[in-house]
């Protein structure tokens, strides 16, 4: 019995030293799979913020586009203000008032579609040239102070924030007296 006991006790030593061999790699297998699964995870979390960026990026894009083509057309419409302006100094100096009255009602409601889409002249005339705002056309000799806008050729627009056409001015020149 001894023989047998001894048998059963390696047998149970054996079997104990296998199961303990396979639960150590069980342990190496599951530690190999939890590092694949994190790797993962980080990679599924930096392509998920990469598709975000993208989109954002993508939707910037696409609204200064947007902005793009309104501040494009909305820069012809200045001219059309431009010409109905030139157009109402010129009817000042005629009879006709009924043509007086119609074009200033068009001239009214253009004017309030440009406020509407935030569309304002600025005034040049008398201020320091701003190379931002203002495009110098001529220079006009002066005794005053040189810099100053004297002559305010085309008026310039913006959009809100941003100068959608800068104005054409004439500016002094300071002349040296002998």
């Amino acid at each position: 019995m001894n023989t047998k006991q001894e048998m059963n006790m390696e047998d149970k030593q054996e079997t104990e030293k296998v199961i303990n061999e396979f639960e150590a790699q069980l342990r190496i297998d599951i530690e190999e799979k939890d590092k694949i699964i994190s790797d993962y995870e980080i990679t599924m979390k930096r392509l998920q913020a990469d598709f975000d960026n993208y989109v954002k990026r993508t939707q910037k894009e696409k609204e200064d586009f947007a902005k793009i083509v309104g501040a494009k057309i909305l820069v012809r419409f200045v001219d059309i203000a431009d010409d109905l302006d030139r157009t109402l100094s010129i009817l000042e100096k005629t009879q006709d008032n009924e043509v007086k009255t119609g074009i200033k009602m068009v001239h009214a409601r253009f004017s309030k579609i440009l406020q509407d889409e935030g569309i304002k002249s600025f005034i040049s005339k008398g201020k320091k040239i701003d190379p931002y705002f203002h495009e110098v056309i001529e220079m006009v000799p002066s005794d005053g102070e040189e810099g100053l806008i004297v002559e305010e050729i085309q008026k310039g627009y913006v959009m809100k924030d941003h100068i959608l056409r800068t104005a054409k001015v004439k500016v002094s020149k300071r002349v040296e007296k002998k």
